[in-house]
Parts: structure tokens; sequence; C-alpha cells
């Protein structure tokens, strides 16, 4: 229940900062903001907010899901500000108290005013009785009543969840590698600590951008807006290996970004079309699982291939191929329609009535 998760996260995650905030050794800090920090903030952020959205709306789901998740990237300038006025004035001990304060507002906030679904409010998706949709709403109506009968076991075991797990991936790793090395490779390419600084910021700037035109998942088949935002970024990580000027380092970082916001929004998207309500915990978390690990490891080989050759061509232009392969996987991945034991009770009933 998200109602009783998302306060409890947030409560962990400020009892975590505040002890963080007193840390006198290294370990301390490593336990505490790595694991401990990071688990909470996993819990109680990305997959509750994704799961609260698609529970919620129909009709307009990418929609939602793009608003939501466009409000890290625009709470971002303003978190930079308050740290940096905090810095200037106390020290950063006080910085993790206030964060660790303002967890516990979150905390607060979820357990008065969310609720999982409208049902618990007597309501529907949308504010709309599913007896009283019409035409296009009243099939997309149906089908989700469809996609809300799979179970996550059920969904795990089907090839459409393993390939977008694989997409999911192809769209993390070049974002995190080109966050992570761009400022050096724009070092080699001749780039100013100024020019740097100066392109740099802008990549989470577009990405917002990109995340709201994964609202286009409304419209299209969401596999279909990931295919071509994973393009996107395939070519945009390419480019930034020549990002010689900077016009060039401009032109690369807008497609990075536009393509890894896009995907974004469609992967959890994607997911709602196909296994519904019930199993998307469940689904996102395992499939955020796999993402992580690969992400977390791309920057660690991108470094060992880039001191072992002198260069970053090999791991630009292979983002341009891992991200080619997510797109082959959105496209191969169909959707499912009902879970294997419905199909079975539908095949079963002409035979009964016989």
């Amino acid at each position: 229940r998200l109602r009783a998760v998302r306060p409890s996260r947030s409560l962990c995650g400020a009892i975590v900062f505040f002890i963080f905030s007193i840390a006198e050794s290294k370990l301390a800090i490593y336990i505490g903001f790595s694991i401990l920090g990071g688990g909470g903030i996993g819990l109680s952020t990305i997959i509750p907010c994704q799961t609260l959205r698609q529970n919620w709306f129909l009709k307009r789901r990418a929609l939602a899901i793009a608003l939501i998740m466009s409000a890290g990237g625009l709470v971002t300038p303003l978190v930079t500000n308050v740290d940096a006025y905090i810095l200037e004035h106390y020290d950063w001990r006080t910085g993790w108290k206030v964060i660790a304060l303002l967890s516990v507002a979150v905390a607060v906030v979820a357990a008065l005013f969310i609720r999982d679904t409208p049902e618990q409010l007597g309501q529907h998706r949308d504010g709309v009785s599913p007896d009283k949709r019409k035409g296009r709403d009243a099939a997309n109506s149906t089908k989700a009543d469809v996609a809300d009968s799979w179970t996550a076991r059920q969904a795990l075991r089907t090839y459409q969840f393993w390939l977008i797990v694989v997409a999911g991936t192809a769209y993390a790793v070049p974002w995190g590698v080109v966050i992570s090395h761009g400022p050096s490779h724009l070092e080699d390419n001749g780039f100013t600590t100024v020019m740097i600084g100066a392109v740099m910021p802008t990549a989470g700037l577009v990405s917002i951008f990109g995340r709201l035109t994964g609202m286009a998942g409304d419209w299209v088949r969401p596999q279909l807006v990931l295919r071509f935002a994973l393009i996107i970024e395939g070519i945009g990580s390419a480019l930034w290996y020549h990002a010689s000027s900077t016009q060039m380092a401009f032109f690369a970082l807008l497609l990075v970004g536009l393509g890894f916001g896009a995907a974004y929004v469609s992967i959890p998207v994607v997911f709602s079309h196909f296994f519904g309500r019930n199993a998307f915990g469940m689904t996102s978390g395992v499939r955020m699982l796999f993402t992580s690990i690969f992400n977390g490891l791309a920057p660690l080989v991108t470094g060992m291939i880039y001191d072992s050759t002198g260069s970053y061509l090999i791991p630009f232009y292979g983002l341009f191929v891992v991200c080619l392969l997510g797109a082959l996987a959105a496209t191969l991945a169909q959707d499912p329609g009902a879970p294997p034991d419905a199909r079975a009770k539908t095949l079963e009933q002409p035979a009964a009535s016989a």
C-alpha cells in the first residue's frame, strides 16, 4: 500500500539524513548516504510516484507521469541555490538537517493526503465511471481492465517484460556515462572550465523538455515513442564524441537529453499499458534493479576503456549501439493482451457451453 509505504520510507530517509549530518567517519558516511539514504529515496520517490499516477489516470496517463517526472528537474535549480546559501552562511551538516526536516514534511503530507487509488474515495480513474465511457475511452477502459488482471509473477515470465528491461537499461546507461565523463571528454577536446560549466548544466533542463514529450504516449503507442527516443539518444551519444565546438556540444547534449527524458517517461507508460495497476510496482522495481546495476557499471567500464585506449571513441559509439538495441527491443515488445489464465478460460468457454 503506497499510503503506508511512502510516509514510512520518507521517515526512514529523514532519520538516515539526520544521522548522516552528525557522522564522524567515512564508514558512517558511506553507509548512511549511499546505502540507507539511497534505499530510502528509491522506495519513497520514483516508483511510488509513477505508481500513483498510473493508478489514478487512464486517458491522460502519459501526461500525468510526464508532469510528475518533470518536477524533479524543475526543483533541481532551487535545491542548488538553497544549498549554496546554506553552505555560505552555515555548514554542510545544517544542510542535511534541513533535508531531514523536509523528508519529515513529505511523510506527513503523504500520510494525510495520498490515496492509492480513486476507488478508495468512491471515485474512478479520470473521474468517469467505466459504464459512462464512450468510443475510444470505452475501448481504453476495457483494455485497462484486461491489463489489470496481470499479476507481477505472470508479468515477469513474459518476453515483453524482459524486452522493456533491455530498453530501460539502454536509455539510462548513455545518460549516466555522458553526465559522468562528459566534462573530462570536453576538456580533452580543448574546452575551458568556463565553457564546460556553460554546457553541462543544460543537460537537466533539456531532459525536462524530453520528459514532457513523453506525453505523446497518450496519442500513439508508447513503444513507438520509446523507440524514437532511444534512437535520438543514441545519435546524440555518438555525436558527443565529436563535440569539438560549443555548438556541437550543445546539439549533442540536446539529443541525449531529449531522448533520455522521453524514454524516462515512456518506460512506465509501457509497463502500465502492458501489465496494469496490480503488477506495476513489482515489475517497475525489478526493472529498476537491473537498470541501476548496469547504470552503475557503465561509467566504470567507460573509464577503464579510456585508460587503456586514451580515447572515448569506443564508449560513445558503443552507447549508440546500446540505444539501437534498446530501440529494437521496444519495437519487438508487443502488447501481451490478457494473462495466460484469462486466455485459457476464454478458450474453455465454448467447449463448456457445448
